[in-house]
């Protein structure tokens, strides 16, 4: 199996454990629910999750709180509720979710992330002299590529001059200029060069998959970042009068734009980019080097809310709005992306192989060498350099080729664990060498299968999560079912007569009925503002939005609670709002009615009412199963647990 198969995404899990899950329990016990003794460690870590979550309750309220809890789980594992088959699987689920991280080395991922934050402040323009070598080539044609990178730099710490040398060993006339550079633009190695070479110096020979370079550093400069754009774009026409009508056409677009038309107005009237038109032109993010330089430098200078003039390029003409700018560096407002993006770059393997190794080196490990060499020549006979594959013939799949802990590997498993990484090396790569790698990085994926699977029972801290979190499915399913049961059975009577008692319960707050839409386009957004302002419907303003030949804004009216429907900052009063951002979308609310609160009649309550009953229903379980399961507390050691409280706190952190 590929070891990129591994790079598995991080998941956040909302389970805390505490740092002394590994203290031994000691003393006597606080509570007992039955024969189950819980003692002042298990009070900690329950207390400590529940501050965590901004919960703040005191000792002895919470202890009657835990109370319910425990004997919750002792009514679920009475009644079997934790084995079936589908709390069975959410437990699997959760495992296998809480322990993915440990396939990854997450240390290594987060200081590469921030370390491409740190560098992406910088933009670095570069040139380089290559000397062209396979990562997989034969030992002598390394030593021989080498020996000529050495020779080259040689000649520069001698006075040669870097323009005539990088023109004759790159064979081009540019003195081998590569332009300006940022973060994930160029292979790792070169970009270490980049960023760690003082501007006007020159790098000590560094290999890439591509070889052996010297990096020059020309100039750094702070970072463009990413531009937003959107544009108006006609192409080029086959002859001299259509292409005249076509440069009218763009001139009266501009014109338009001047005199203050919407952009997506204009470019879905003009623009014949079909892939942007029904978005009002809205092309989306751009970085360096991922534009026509001359563009580039255009749409970088302009300020967000600008407008090019007429930009003419060998397939048309275009106009481009910069709608926003946004910079590559800051770490934690871009952590999720970079996370993605190291793991998805070859900077990390060199530290995904190293923890695959350092996991591997925990299990007896052992090769069959001689069915390895015969996995090479079925390889080779079959093609496998030039990426060609041919299972007719394979002969000695049912080989033992390894041994890892008690586990025997075979070169069937081995063969479609290369099945996933096809590649075409060339005649000059050394066989073996791939064959070596890609055993290693295989036999890493079975050690870390191993490794991932054995947590549960080999470390404390994953056994403590995940019987925390099983505790806390027993007792949300015990309560569950006793609830459900209990709804199913009550009558519609005791529901009005619940209804008829609770005279200020079932209340409607202050509600507002509106209409909501919302889109992935701001000149979209823009539009739909302005229809509203003019008094359309919103039937009307999402014909509008979505006249084009794809859908761009969703809508619909409603009524809700002020406080449920908009955040505690938002002014609600009666018209059109701003045109709100969240993320990568755009809300504009047309509030028609401020309605004041009033009491829900009772088929709005119903399913207030009913909640009502089982909130009752779930205190008086507890109660009930603390008597069934004859829960004691006990004052002296509840007292020394209130006690040691100050000293837990600082111990885990909490102020």
């Amino acid at each position: 199996m590929d070891m990129k198969k591994f790079i598995i995404g991080l998941f956040v899990i909302a389970s805390l454990v505490c740092n002394d899950v590994m203290a031994q329990k000691k003393g006597n016990p606080f509570m007992m629910v039955g024969d189950t003794p819980y003692y002042a460690n298990d009070f900690y870590n329950a207390y400590f999750e529940t501050l965590a979550r901004g919960e703040n309750i005191e000792v002895v309220a919470f202890a009657r709180d835990y109370a319910g809890f425990c004997a919750r789980v002792a009514e679920a594992k009475t009644l079997g509720l934790d084995t079936t088959a589908a709390f069975k699987s959410e437990m699997d689920k959760y495992t296998q979710n809480y322990t993915a991280t440990y396939y990854s080395d997450a240390a290594a991922i987060e200081r590469l992330a921030r370390e491409a934050a740190g560098r992406a402040r910088e933009d670095v323009k570069i040139a380089h002299i290559l000397i062209p070598v396979s990562p997989y080539a034969f030992e002598k044609d390394s030593l021989e590529a080498r020996g000529r990178i050495d020779s080259v730099y040689a000649a520069l710490k001698s006075g040669a001059d870097w323009t005539t040398l990088a023109n004759e060993i790159n064979r081009n006339d540019t003195g081998g200029e590569i332009g300006f550079i940022n973060i994930f633009q160029v292979p790792y190695e070169i970009e270490t060069a980049a960023y760690t070479t003082a501007v006007g110096s020159y790098s000590t020979p560094v290999r890439s998959p591509y070889g052996y370079h010297i990096v020059k550093v020309m100039e750094k400069r702070p970072e463009r970042g990413l531009v937003e754009l959107s544009h108006i774009m006609i192409f080029r026409k086959d002859n001299d009068e259509d292409n005249a009508k076509a440069l009218k056409d763009m001139r009266t677009a501009l014109n338009m734009l001047k005199g203050g038309a919407s952009f997506g107005n204009v470019a879905q009237r003009y623009s014949e980019d079909s892939s942007s038109i029904p978005n009002g032109g809205y092309l989306g993010f751009y970085g360096i080097n991922s534009l026509r330089p001359e563009i580039e430098e255009i749409v970088f200078a302009l300020q967000e809310g600008g407008t090019t003039s007429i930009i003419e390029t060998p397939e048309g003409w275009n106009i481009i709005r910069v709608i926003s700018k946004v910079s590559n560096a800051s770490y934690e407002e871009r952590a999720t992306f970079l996370t993605q993006k190291v793991q998805q770059d070859s900077r990390y393997l060199p530290a995904q192989r190293a923890y695959g190794k350092s996991i591997r080196d925990k299990y007896f490990y052992e090769v069959n060498e001689e069915n390895l060499e015969k996995c090479c020549q079925t390889l080779s006979n079959m093609g496998y350099l030039y990426g060609e594959w041919n299972a007719g013939l394979i002969k000695d799949g049912g080989n033992q080729l390894f041994t890892i802990d008690t586990r025997t590997v075979y070169a069937e498993d081995f063969y479609a664990s290369l099945m996933l990484s096809l590649d075409n090396y060339g005649e000059k790569a050394e066989l073996r060498q791939i064959v070596r790698e890609k055993l290693d990085d295989f036999s890493y994926s079975i050690a870390l299968e191993l490794y991932v699977s054995s947590l549960p029972s080999t470390d404390v801290k994953v056994r403590t999560a995940i019987n925390s979190y099983t505790d806390k499915a027993r007792a949300y399913t015990a309560l569950n079912k006793a609830v459900s049961d209990s709804l199913s059975t009550v009558s519609l009577d005791t529901l009005h007569a619940i209804y008829d008692r609770e005279t200020t319960e079932f209340m409607w707050g202050e509600r507002v009925k509106y209409d909501a839409v919302f889109t992935k386009y701001p000149d979209v957004a823009a539009r739909i503002q302005q229809a509203f302002k003019d008094g359309h419907s919103l039937e009307e303003v999402l014909a509008v939005a979505n006249r084009g030949i794809a859908s761009t804004a969703n809508g619909r009216e409603m009524t809700n609670e002020k406080d449920k429907a908009f955040k505690k900052d938002f002014e609600v009063k009666v018209g059109v709002s701003d045109i709100i951002q969240e993320e990568d979308t755009y809300f504009i609310f047309n509030i028609k009615e401020i309605i004041p609160p009033s009491r829900k009649t009772f088929d709005e309550a119903y399913n207030d009412i009913q909640r009502f009953y089982g909130d009752r229903c779930a205190r008086e379980l507890n109660n009930v199963l603390c008597t069934k399961y004859n829960v004691q507390i006990f004052t002296k050691e509840l007292k020394a647990i209130e006690k040691g409280l100050p000293a837990q706190k600082k111990s885990r952190g909490f102020k």
